[in-house]
């Protein structure tokens, strides 16, 4: 391993990375002191050289490599997830969304917490979340055999960094060692079925102590996790005589049964015979997932006072996941003899509209095929003591996309034959950022010499989709994802900034520092940014410190959120959503796109040592952000109900068939369509007549009018964010051992302060319902709890970790349920609405994980453990509404709760391997 060298260069390095917010890479950088002591100098969150971390003025938590590995988490982000307990990863989604799953800090969005690697930004993905407008660096793409240690900054830092940082940073520290390596492998699988996952790594040094490499490789397999139950159709198929009974006289408890299954029984029987026939449906399981990623830190030393370094990464990763069943009848058939309808007998004696591609029905695929490269070098050095770091870093990530086992209906009714595979478009990312940063420390006549750091930084972000090939989009598209059309959603974008900023950290007495920044930023497409930030910790006595910050912050819209735009679709809905940047936004009365969000940011808090080896720290924070990013949606159309317009004046109703929604967000449908809204269908070319969805004309399918919804990104929304952060953390020796404790604990509230009404040119729609803004606030554990104890005894040592997840909940309309029904339910009014709503809560769940770890040698580390030991799963749908739709053949997916940071995936057992040499 590397030998320590030079404590001259150890401060020229280390103040250098520190005075200018980067990190210089310290091969030739590390001083006489123990590895021990340098671990603990902090680089994140200040521009003073040499703190550590029980020193810092700002909240910051530092993981070791080794604990990172201490878990059976099959990625950087969940292992991270598992020791900050104010960082919270997804585990779910759907479509694309599934293929790059995020983290958020403190309940914000994942793109309000930036991410570096060695104190530079990382790009981000390419993959914009559709319903959040996510799109923040891809972790997976970084092998955590490439990290030395995290630093995790939960505090508003945009001063200092720039746009992203509102939550916090997330600072990854590569491996410098120029010598040696290790080797590792990791095995799980979860114990109820599904997820089996090899994961291989490794890192390897090259070099002498003023000249390293360091490299590093992660390859992993991951399969796909189903927990999804019967199909609702499949069992009205199944036994026919019953459902026929229950079509005709009703369930036995007294409800309706939609007249769509006496087609389901007509047309669709053959999907008995389906493949895993009657558990059809696997929307929103995981994909299946193959990554593989290359990480490489380098340095080269001039000098003593002049320094080169490097480091990069390139990865690929394949994924792909299973959409929503189509049943064999929702193709539509096809026009034989072209006179329009689809009535007539083939010759052949079967009729027309029984004509089906795929006789048993069908699941499409989703597969993305990405590719992510990122590359950074500078110099970093001093003259005349100005220490001086200039750095160039360039990252781009790109993400093919195709549909597989599908079809585009539209063809095939028109000309009885239709590809089953599409490439459906294209995403493309990329981020350039220069930088210049100088400081110098001056003796003013205070306790320690003022710092004063300044710098110049220049960046270009694009981003762009590409189009699918014409099958993919033409008519109503791929059945599953139809393409990006290049007459309405593709194109190329891109833009630029400029930022300067000031620093002075001041440290008035021994006991009081005091740290100042401002900043500013220039970007082409909206406009400038000022920003400013004060921080200050006073030590009272040793082992008791108070600390607090002021700050303001913002965040500049991505390019994704800005100019993303798609058709989503399922099989009896559809949103079409527009771009923010464009003339179609603009024709809405969303003129000008999105601006940056704004914020700002107070905390206070503790810093205790009351005994050896215990350190604590409790720290109080409020967030508030303005003119926050959301997806607006407006609704237009809704399946028929029992409470819809059809419902209420026939009686009876078929939920694949529309009616006018809820616009006006009063929790009642409408008796008439939105105007304004279906004028814009109609121009857009998504529908051919304003007021009827079913009429002839326009690119979405049939089966999705039932409901249709118009989504945009926007700027309307003012939240508050409160909560604690509480870190504890103790180590004990004993004769036999030692046993490492932590208790670290979150709590987290956020409240909608505002919302902006919609353009006055959409006719009274509301762009968030009462109910919305209800779910933003609940929609996330209220607290999180971490308590761990790792034991070590001789070669062996045990990792307990206890994770406790508070309640979240969301809020469902009651409308269309009967009396009975709701008389069971959990439900409560939401503000500005009389409508009754049901709660959909995820209770406090607890996880158990466990590591027991053996060190035969000082080489052979071997580990076996098990996380989520008993197998705890999410809430489920209440029983009540779970039991009237099972009647009804209603269930189609899964039971379990989606949006819990754990999943819904039960134990899981992992083993590993490593070997250092």
């Amino acid at each position: 391993m590397k030998t320590p060298k030079h404590f001259k260069r150890t401060e020229l390095f280390l103040a250098t990375c520190l005075l200018t917010g980067s990190f210089a890479p310290g091969a030739m950088a590390q001083s006489g002191a123990p590895a021990a002591e340098v671990s603990e100098i902090l680089i994140t969150g200040t521009r003073r050289s040499g703190m550590a971390v029980s020193d810092s003025p700002a909240p910051v938590q530092m993981i070791s490599a080794e604990v990172l590995q201490e878990s059976g988490s099959p990625d950087l982000m969940n292992a991270i997830a598992t020791q900050v307990p104010s960082y919270n990863a997804r585990q779910t989604g759907t479509d694309m969304a599934s293929q790059t799953l995020t983290a958020s800090m403190r309940a914000l969005s994942a793109n309000h917490a930036l991410v570096l690697v060695n104190g530079k930004r990382r790009h981000i993905t390419s993959n914009v979340g559709a319903s959040t407008g996510n799109a923040a660096s891809d972790l997976s793409f970084i092998p955590s055999s490439a990290i030395a240690r995290l630093e995790v900054l939960t505090d508003g830092a945009a001063a200092i960094y720039g746009s992203d940082a509102i939550a916090g940073v997330v600072n990854i520290i590569l491996k410098d060692d120029y010598e040696g390596g290790e080797f590792n492998t990791n095995i799980s699988e979860y114990t109820d079925g599904g997820g089996y996952t090899t994961n291989i790594q490794g890192d390897i040094g090259f070099g002498t102590d003023t000249a390293f490499l360091n490299l590093s490789v992660e390859t992993e397999e991951r399969d796909t996790v189903s927990r999804s139950i019967t199909y609702g159709p499949a069992l009205c198929v199944a036994e026919p005589t019953e459902c026929l009974n229950r079509l005709n006289n009703g369930t036995p408890s007294g409800y309706t049964v939609s007249t769509a299954y006496r087609t389901y029984l007509e047309r669709d029987s053959k999907m008995a015979t389906a493949p895993g026939f009657p558990t059809l449906n696997n929307q929103g399981d995981p994909p299946d997932v193959a990554r593989a990623a290359v990480f490489f830190n380098a340095g080269y030393e001039f000098s003593e006072d002049l320094n080169f370094y490097s480091f990069g990464s390139i990865g690929r990763k394949e994924a792909s996941s299973l959409q929503t069943y189509r049943r064999p009848s929702q193709d539509g058939g096809v026009d034989v003899n072209r006179d329009g309808d689809r009535n007539d007998l083939t010759p052949s004696g079967v009729r027309e509209f029984l004509v089906n591609k795929y006789e048993y029905g069908f699941s499409p695929k989703l597969n993305s095929d990405e590719e992510d490269f990122s590359l950074t070098v500078g110099l970093s050095g001093m003259t005349n003591d100005w220490m001086w770091d200039v750095a160039s870093t360039y990252g781009d990530n790109e993400i093919g996309m195709t549909n597989t086992n599908s079809m585009n209906f539209s063809l095939w009714n028109t000309t009885g034959s239709s590809p089953d595979r599409f490439d459906i478009g294209s995403f493309e990312a990329s981020q350039w950022t220069t930088s210049l940063d100088v400081s110098k420390e001056f003796e003013i006549g205070m306790a320690a010499p003022m710092t004063f750091a300044t710098g110049l930084e220049y960046r270009k972000d694009t981003y762009g989709i590409g189009a699918g090939e014409a099958a993919s989009y033409f008519g109503s598209g791929a059945a599953a994802f139809p393409g990006y059309n290049p007459a309405v959603n593709t194109g190329d974008y891109d833009r630029h900034n400029y930022a300067t900023f000031l620093n002075f950290v001041f440290v008035p007495t021994n006991e009081w520092l005091v740290d100042v920044a401002v900043r500013y930023e220039d970007y082409s497409d909206f406009g400038n940014e000022t920003v400013g930030k004060i921080t200050a910790r006073y030590d009272f006595a040793d082992g008791f410190a108070i600390r607090a910050t002021a700050s303001t912050g913002f965040r500049a819209p991505t390019l994704g959120e800005g100019f993303y735009s798609a058709v989503n679709v399922a099989p009896t809905s559809a949103t079409p959503q527009l771009q923010p940047n464009s003339p179609a936004a603009a024709a809405l009365g969303f003129g000008g796109g999105l601006q940056p969000e704004t914020s700002e940011n107070y905390s206070i808090g503790l810093v205790l040592e009351p005994i050896d080896g215990l350190t604590t720290t409790i720290d109080a924070y409020e967030i508030t952000i303005s003119d926050r990013i959301q997806r607006g949606s407006f609704n237009y159309s809704q399946a028929q109900s029992n409470n819809t317009i059809t419902g209420r004046t026939t009686g009876r109703f078929n939920n694949i068939l529309p009616d006018p929604a809820d616009t006006n967000g009063d929790g009642r449908p409408d008796d008439t369509y939105n105007e304004a809204l279906g004028r814009a269908l109609v121009d857009f070319g998504y529908i051919g007549v304003w007021n009827n969805p079913t009429a002839p004309g326009g690119s979405l399918d049939a089966t999705a009018r039932a409901a249709i919804n118009v989504a945009i990104f926007n700027n309307s929304l003012e939240t508050k964010t409160s909560g604690v952060d509480w870190v504890n953390t103790y180590n004990s020796r004993f004769g036999w051992g030692s046993i490492n404790w932590t208790l670290a604990a979150n709590y987290n509230k956020t409240e909608v302060l505002s919302a902006k009404a919609a353009p006055a040119s959409l006719g009274g729609a509301v762009m968030y319902s009462p109910v919305t803004l209800a779910n933003l606030e609940t929609d996330s554990p209220l607290f999180r709890v971490n308590l761990g104890a790792r034991i070590q005894w001789g070669d062996f040592s045990l990792s307990l970790r206890q994770s406790i997840y508070g309640p979240q909940y969301t809020l469902t309309s009651t409308s269309g349920l009967p009396a009975a029904v709701v008389a069971q339910l959990d439900t409560e009014n939401v503000r500005g609405t009389t409508q009754l709503y049901y709660k959909n809560e995820i209770d406090m769940l607890q996880q158990t994980n466990i590591e027991l770890t053996w060190t035969p040698t000082d080489a052979l580390r071997i580990g076996a453990g098990v996380d989520n030991v008993f197998n705890e799963y999410p809430s489920k749908t209440p029983q009540a509404v779970w039991d009237y739709n099972q009647e009804r053949y209603a269930n189609t997916s899964r039971q379990y709760l989606t949006g819990s940071p754990v999943g819904y995936f039960g134990a899981r057992w992992f083993g590993k391997v490593s070997y250092a040499f």
